[in-house]
C-alpha cells in the first residue's frame, strides 16, 4: 500500500491554497483539485509498505506531532506530466508551490527515507518539496499575482494511505 508522511498547513492557509488550486485549475479540465479529499500537504515522504508496516511510520511520526515545520515558498509553479507517472498514469498538467528545500526538511525527509521502506517519488538528491494545488487534463490558467502566497508557510506533522494523484483523504493528525 502507498503511504506518506505530510506537513499540513493550518486551516486558514488550507482554505487560501484551496481558492488558488481551483482559480487555476476549475474549467481546465481538473484531474486533482485541492479540497476536502485533498487537503493541501507538503510531502516528506511517500512509500510503498504493507499495511502491517504502517504502524511503525505513525510511530516515527509522533516525536513530531504538534512540532511547527517553517517552509518558504519559492513560487508557482507548472509543469507537464507525461503519461505513464505513478501519480498520473494519464499524464496532465501539474501546478504546485516550490518550497525551498531547507536543511530542517531535509533531515525529516532523511530521517523517514531511514525507516527503510520502499520510497515512491523523488527522494534523496532528488527530493522536492512542495505542495502541490492541482492536475489538470488542459493547460491551466494563470491566478491573478496577488492570489499566490509568498514567505514562510507554518506546517504540522501528520500521515495516512496515500490517495489517488497523491492526495491524503484520511490523514491522521
Amino acid at each position: 500500500m502507498a503511504y506518506g508522511v505530510v506537513l499540513r498547513p493550518d486551516a486558514e492557509t488550507s482554505r487560501s491554497l484551496i481558492e488558488l488550486s481551483h482559480a487555476i485549475g476549475d474549467g481546465h479540465e481538473p484531474l486533482m483539485l485541492l479540497g476536502e479529499e485533498a487537503p493541501p500537504h507538503l510531502s516528506v515522504l511517500h512509500v510503498d509498505c504493507a499495511e502491517d508496516q504502517t504502524a511503525g511510520i505513525v510511530a516515527a511520526t509522533a516525536a513530531h506531532r504538534g512540532r511547527i515545520f517553517p517552509a518558504t515558498i519559492i513560487g508557482l509553479l507548472y509543469s507537464v506530466v507525461p503519461p505513464g507517472d505513478y501519480y498520473v498514469p494519464t499524464g496532465g498538467y501539474y501546478f504546485g508551490l516550490e518550497i525551498v528545500r531547507s536543511s530542517e526538511l531535509d533531515a525529516l525527509h532523511q530521517e523517514f527515507l531511514g525507516l527503510g521502506h520502499t520510497p515512491l517519488g523523488l527522494v534523496d538528491r532528488d527530493y522536492r518539496p512542495h505542495i502541490t494545488l492541482g492536475m489538470t487534463a488542459g493547460p491551466p490558467s494563470r491566478p491573478p499575482f496577488p492570489k499566490i502566497p509568498t514567505g514562510v508557510v507554518q506546517l504540522t506533522m501528520s500521515s495516512g494511505p496515500v490517495g489517488p494523484f497523491g492526495t491524503f483523504p484520511d490523514l491522521l493528525d
